[in-house]
C-alpha cells in the first residue's frame, strides 16, 4: 500500500471529503488530491504529523509509508530503533541521516519534486492547458481533480467540485445512463466511454455536456478516470454530437468496430486530427494511427474522408422523414 492509498482510506473512514481535510490542516485541496493519487511524493514531516492528528492515524505507519524518519527520533536513536525503522523502509530508501545533521526541509522538498516522472509532468501540462474541461475521478466516481476550465464551462470556482461525486450534478433523468457508462469504463484498464448528459451549471440552469472518459486507474502517474468534457448546448454542436452517436447505432455494429475504434471514428467525424484525438484520449499518435488504419480497413475506405462520408450517409439513413 502506498502513502496516498492509506491516506485515502483513513480520510474515508473518518467520513471526510478532501475539501474538509485540506481545510482542517491548512493545505491546498488540489495538493491533497494529488497526494492521494500518487501524482506527487509524500509531504514533509509537518504535514504528515498534521494528517496523523486529524485522522487519528498511526504516526509510525504514515512515516513508514512515506519513507521518512521523524526528526524527533534522531535525538534518541538506538541500534534497536534503527533496526525497526529499516524494516519499515524498503530497499530504495536513502541512507539514514546523521544524528547531528539538521533537517533541511527545503532541500528535501526540492529533491522530491525532481522525482516527478516525465509522464506525470506531461499529463499535468495537457490537462492544465486544455480548452475543454477535464476532471479526474477515483473508482468511487468522486471528483479528485478538475482543470480551471471547469469554471468557464459550468460556472464553478476552480476546485469547488473536488470531493463531490460526479453524478451529484447530473440531471436525475440522465444519471442512470451515465452511471452505466462509467461502470463500463471501470471494467478494465484503458476502458473508454462517451455520453451526453444534462449537467447543472452553478447558476442553476442545465447544460448539455458531452464527455469522453478513459480508465487510467492502472497508470501510477494518473491513478484515476480521466473525463474530458465540453458544453454542447449550442444547437450546431448538438447536431455534430448526434452524428457522432449515430456511429454507434449505424456503423459500430455493422462493421464490428471496437469501442476504441468507434470513439476514434466519432472524433474523425467531428474533424479532429490524429494529434487532437491522441491528446483527448491521452495516448500516442502512433496508437491513434493504428486505430485509424483498422477503421479504414473494416469500412473498406481508402482514406479518412471516405470513412467520414460513410458515417454521415449512415446517419442520414437513420433519420426520420
Amino acid at each position: 500500500m502506498t502513502f496516498g492509498q492509506r491516506l485515502r482510506e483513513l480520510r474515508k473512514a473518518k467520513g471526510m471529503t478532501q475539501m474538509d481535510l485540506a481545510n482542517d490542516i491548512g493545505i491546498n485541496f488540489t495538493y491533497l488530491s494529488k497526494l492521494e493519487t500518487g501524482v506527487v511524493p509524500p509531504p514533509r514531516e509537518k504535514t504528515i504529523l498534521a494528517l496523523a492528528r486529524e485522522l487519528d492515524a498511526d504516526i509510525d505507519e504514515l512515516f513508514g509509508l512515506a519513507k521518512k524518519i521523524p526528526s524527533s527520533l534522531f535525538k534518541q536513536v538506538t541500534p534497536d530503533k534503527i533496526k525497526k525503522l529499516r524494516t519499515i523502509l524498503d530497499e530504495e530508501e536513502a541512507p539514514i541521516q546523521s544524528i547531528d545533521q539538521p533537517e533541511a526541509p527545503d532541500i528535501e522538498r526540492t529533491q522530491a519534486e525532481q522525482l516527478l516522472t516525465q509522464e506525470a509532468e506531461r499529463f499535468r501540462v495537457i490537462i492544465e492547458n486544455s480548452v475543454d474541461g477535464i476532471l479526474i475521478m477515483n473508482s468511487d466516481l468522486d471528483i479528485i481533480y478538475e482543470t480551471p476550465s471547469a469554471a468557464r464551462i459550468l460556472g464553478y470556482d476552480p476546485g469547488e467540485l473536488a470531493g463531490k461525486m460526479a453524478l451529484s450534478i447530473v440531471h436525475e433523468d440522465d444519471a442512470s445512463m451515465l452511471a452505466h457508462e462509467f461502470n463500463q469504463v471501470l471494467q478494465g484498464a484503458g476502458g473508454t466511454g462517451h455520453a451526453a448528459a444534462r449537467v447543472k451549471h452553478k447558476d442553476g440552469t442545465w447544460r448539455l455536456v458531452e464527455a469522453v472518459a478513459i480508465n487510467l486507474l492502472h497508470n501510477p502517474a494518473v491513478n484515476g478516470i480521466v473525463v474530458n468534457y465540453r458544453d454542447i448546448t449550442d444547437s450546431r454542436q448538438y447536431e455534430v454530437a448526434q452524428v457522432r452517436y449515430a456511429v454507434d447505432l449505424a456503423i459500430g455494429e455493422e462493421y464490428r468496430l471496437t469501442d476504441t475504434e468507434k470513439e476514434v471514428l466519432r472524433m474523425m467525424v467531428e474533424g479532429q486530427t490524429n494529434s487532437q484525438i491522441a491528446e483527448r484520449l491521452v495516448t500516442s499518435n502512433s496508437t491513434i494511427k493504428f486505430h485509424v488504419g483498422n477503421i479504414l480497413r473494416k469500412l473498406g475506405a481508402t482514406n479518412r474522408t471516405e470513412a467520414v462520408a460513410l458515417a454521415l450517409r449512415r446517419y442520414l439513413v437513420t433519420q426520420p422523414r
